[in-house]
C-alpha cells in the first residue's frame, strides 16, 4: 500500500486507498462505464479512453519485464539498474465498499535520470461529473505519485497538460499557470504529501 486518504461523495467522506497495481488489476479498468446521467459526457468518454490507455501500455511494460507492481520491485529494479525506466500504475480502491472497484489510475515511469513522468490520470467517470458531488480523487493520485517520488528520492514530476486537464494541474500548484506541460518540483511534491491525514505513512520502513 502507498497510503490512505479520504475523498468527498455525495454521502460524506470516503476512505480510500492508494495502491501499486498487480497483474490482472488493468481488467476492471477496461470495464469502466459512463453513467447514464452526466453533465460533461466527454469527460465521461475521456477518462474511460485514458483508462484504457493506460491499461495498455502497462501490458507491454508487463511483457517487457518494465514494469512494478510493488514499491519494493520498483525499488529493486532501480537498484539493480540506476538508469533503467520503469512503469507502474498507482491506483485507488474504496474501502469498505461492498463491491471492491477501481475509482482513479495514474500511468507513471521512472525516467533513466530518476524523474517520473506522469502519462496518465483519470478517474472513473462517475466521479469526473463536476456536478457529481464528487471531489478530491485526482488530487489523491497525484498524493500517492509524490508518496512515490520521495520513496525514490526523486526530485521532480513532469507531464503533457491537456486543454481540459491543465487547470487541475494549475490549482495542484497553488494557481502557478500551466499550458500544455507542467512540473512539480521538491517543494510542490512535499506539499502534497503534507496533505496527508497520516504523515507517519511515509517513514522509510513502512510497507510497501
Amino acid at each position: 500500500m502507498i497510503a490512505t486518504l479520504n475523498i468527498q461523495t455525495p454521502s460524506g467522506p470516503q476512505p480510500v486507498r492508494l495502491e501499486f497495481a498487480r497483474v490482472g488489476d488493468d481488467s476492471e479498468m477496461k470495464q469502466w462505464k459512463a453513467p447514464r446521467k452526466h453533465s460533461r459526457p466527454e469527460l465521461a468518454k475521456e477518462s474511460i479512453e485514458l483508462a484504457k490507455l493506460a491499461g495498455k501500455r502497462w501490458r507491454y511494460y508487463l511483457r517487457r519485464n518494465e514494469a512494478a507492481t510493488s514499491m519494493a520491485e520498483l525499488l529493486q529494479k532501480v537498484g539493480t539498474n540506476s538508469k533503467s525506466e520503469v512503469g507502474f500504475i498507482i491506483i485507488a480502491k474504496a474501502i469498505g465498499a461492498a463491491v471492491s472497484s477501481t475509482l482513479g489510475v495514474a500511468w507513471c515511469r521512472r525516467t533513466w535520470c530518476n524523474h517520473l513522468v506522469l502519462d496518465f490520470l483519470t478517474v472513473h467517470p462517475a466521479l469526473n461529473d463536476p456536478v457529481g458531488g464528487y471531489k478530491g480523487m485526482g488530487l489523491g493520485l497525484f498524493i500517492g505519485i509524490a508518496v512515490v517520488a520521495e520513496k525514490l528520492d526523486c526530485r521532480l514530476v513532469w507531464g503533457e497538460a491537456t486543454e481540459t486537464s491543465c487547470t487541475f494541474y494549475q490549482k495542484l500548484l497553488g494557481g502557478t499557470p500551466v499550458l500544455d506541460h507542467f512540473f512539480f518540483g521538491s517543494e510542490a511534491l512535499a506539499t502534497l504529501r503534507n496533505q496527508l491525514p497520516l504523515r507517519s505513512q511515509l517513514l522509510p520502513n513502512s510497507k510497501p
